[in-house]
């Protein structure tokens, strides 16, 4: 239930859907208030600029993703808890398991498990996510006893709290959080909250250091293809938004 209600209140506040009411209001107020109707579509057109140009949409992401790197070689500790998304169930016409960009982190598990940082994995996300997350990590040379799965959330807050009483059972103080580099650290700050000690191990990172390392070369040649808006910037600066929205809230409902 709280998912919907949070999915319903952000369509309207993230920048694509603010962007529509704006326009969708100019529409009302063009011959009986054109002023404010101009306002409104100038507003529009920063939105639009400023979240859809790929250098800020890099420096944004950076911002956010950097603020944890992956864990040095040889660090181990108690399981590993994977934040289960962009995996997708073998439903018709689909022959098997299929994966998007934030699968990552279902590989990057099984190579830590591999590597021997944990001897258990902990899958959190919906039904059919995880599900199919763990039909994954079999096949990639997990054993079943080493994958404990819980599918019943909605949201990362719902993640947190429905695997702290598995960690809980399986003696479990130490994690390792496998999630994508954007999210890191909403879902730190939610699992630190519980008092579980936490070593962060991020992965789908959208800005490498050779894409930073390029951006701040400041070639013009790259600056003038890069002035106009892109839906793939747009996109990632409004996840990016989000992501401090959501550690912003967190972060005030943990004062009281």
């Amino acid at each position: 239930m709280s998912g919907m209600i949070i999915g319903f209140f952000k369509q309207f506040f993230m920048p694509l859907g603010f962007v529509a009411l704006l326009l969708f209001l100019t529409l009302f107020l063009i011959k009986k208030h054109p002023k404010t109707a101009i306002w409104f579509v100038l507003i529009c057109l920063v939105v639009v600029g400023v979240f859809g140009n790929p250098i800020f949409s890099t420096f944004f992401a950076r911002s956010m993703e950097w603020r944890h790197m992956p864990p040095a070689a040889g660090t181990t500790a108690d399981a590993i808890v994977v934040l289960v998304q962009g995996t997708l169930p073998a439903d018709s016409p689909r022959q098997r398991v299929e994966v998007q960009d934030q699968a990552d982190r279902i590989i990057y598990a099984a190579t830590l498990f591999q590597q021997k940082a944990a001897p258990l994995i902990v899958i959190s996300g919906d039904e059919n996510q995880a599900s199919a997350a763990q039909i994954l990590l079999l096949e990639l040379g997990v054993p079943a006893e080493a994958i404990q799965v819980q599918g019943q959330a909605e949201n990362m807050r719902m993640d947190v709290e429905l695997t702290t009483p598995i960690l809980a059972l399986q003696n479990v103080k130490h994690i390792l959080l496998v999630t994508s580099a954007l999210q890191m650290d909403r879902a730190y700050f939610l699992f630190n909250q519980l008092g579980i000690k936490v070593t962060a191990a991020p992965t789908d990172y959208h800005v490498s250091l050779n894409d930073w390392n390029h951006l701040t070369s400041w070639d013009w040649r790259s600056i003038i293809t890069q002035l106009m808006p892109t839906s793939e910037a747009f996109n990632q600066s409004t996840a990016v938004l989000w992501e401090y929205i959501g550690l912003a809230f967190y972060r005030i409902i943990a004062i009281f």
